[in-house]
């Protein structure tokens, strides 16, 4: 029977927090004792309301004044709570302290437990890029309140996340996916240190959205070798068809791909300026070659299989493309004409 109380008191009084509100509560249930017993019938101290006002202002050294005992064994009650207030108080007071530095310790490390919805998850830490990227984000007012966490690797991030109000951080480990809340992600961007890295992350990423009822999250994986990139976006199709390939080295075309699902290829293939469709072409327009709207050259090259994609100002090699329309615009002879084509397009002019 003794051991087995030993170690009821030992389990109750493990941590260091429950010892003093033990106290407290002992000195809450010995003043109210003493007082309801000394004091005289009808004492407005005894009413259990009042008593705890008592024991609040007393406790906390503030005394107001408008209670207090009057007898022996009422004024003994009150020196029990005054003297656990100044104790066990201050121990317990203390102790919440420690335990919020604590939190925010493990946070700023990554070791605490996120509590996020429809955020960003970045797994794989490159400061420069992420900040980059979260500039990116952040100039479209959809995305500029939108949480980011970022899961690095050991070895990424020495000391605490340097950039608290930018991001949050994870440390990768065992439960990395479930403390940065994976599965309540809008989007989920998977940087590895390598292509074939990233493969294999995302197959454990796609493993814990399937176990965790994580649907309808948009993944994104960072591609690094756009001359692998066919080899990669195979391999990421084994795991699932909703993975998007994104080259990861221009933040501009990360962000756009992060807000807009699905227009990663598009960059990709303009980039490269490759696609399975075809190919994009510069075309001069002669000097002499007269004036359209924007909308019938568009249209006049649509009927020939071609695509406008955007109008330069000049013939000069560092003439500025833009590719919004203008109201009204027009095309005139001494531009140019950026065109997605099969093989590069002949323009018959004086047809147009």
């Amino acid at each position: 029977m003794p051991i087995v109380l030993m170690r009821l008191v030992h389990r109750v009084t493990g941590r260091t927090w429950r010892v003093p509100a033990l106290v407290l509560l002992a000195a809450f249930l010995g003043g109210w004792l003493l007082i309801a017993v000394f004091e005289e019938p009808g004492a407005d101290i005894k009413k259990p309301h009042e008593y705890i006002w008592y024991f609040l202002v007393s406790g906390t050294t503030v005394g107001y004044g408008d209670l207090y005992p009057t007898t022996v064994g009422g004024r003994i009650g009150g020196a029990i709570v005054i003297v656990s207030g100044l104790t066990a108080g201050l121990v317990l007071f203390a102790e919440l302290t420690l335990w919020m530095a604590k939190g925010r310790t493990m946070k700023a490390n990554g070791q605490a437990r996120l509590h996020r919805r429809r955020h960003i998850v970045m797994v794989g830490y490159e400061r420069d890029a992420l900040r980059a990227i979260i500039g990116q984000l952040r100039a479209d007012p959809a995305y500029a309140k939108t949480p980011v966490v970022t899961i690095f690797w050991p070895g990424e991030l020495a000391g605490e996340n340097p950039d608290p109000g930018l991001y949050d951080v994870v440390a990768f480990d065992e439960t990395a996916y479930e403390r940065a809340c994976l599965e309540q992600a809008r989007t989920v961007v998977v940087v590895g240190r390598s292509d074939d890295e990233t493969v294999r992350v995302m197959l454990g990423v796609s493993a814990y959205l399937r176990r965790s009822g994580g649907a309808g999250i948009h993944l994104l994986a960072g591609v690094r070798d756009g001359g692998r990139r066919a080899e990669i976006t195979e391999a990421l199709n084994l795991i699932s068809t909703d993975i998007e390939p994104v080259d990861i080295d221009d933040p501009a075309v990360v962000a756009v791909a992060i807000r807009n699902p699905g227009v990663a290829s598009i960059y990709h293939n303009l980039a490269s300026t490759l696609d399975s469709d075809g190919t994009l072409y510069r075309v001069d327009v002669p000097e002499d070659a007269g004036e359209w709207t924007r909308i019938d050259v568009a249209i006049f090259l649509l009927r020939r299989g071609s695509t406008l994609l955007a109008v330069g100002e000049s013939h000069g090699p560092n003439a500025r493309f833009r590719l919004t329309s203008a109201p009204e615009e027009k095309i005139k002879g001494g531009q140019s004409l950026a065109v997605v084509a099969p093989d590069r397009p002949e323009i018959p002019w004086h047809e147009l």
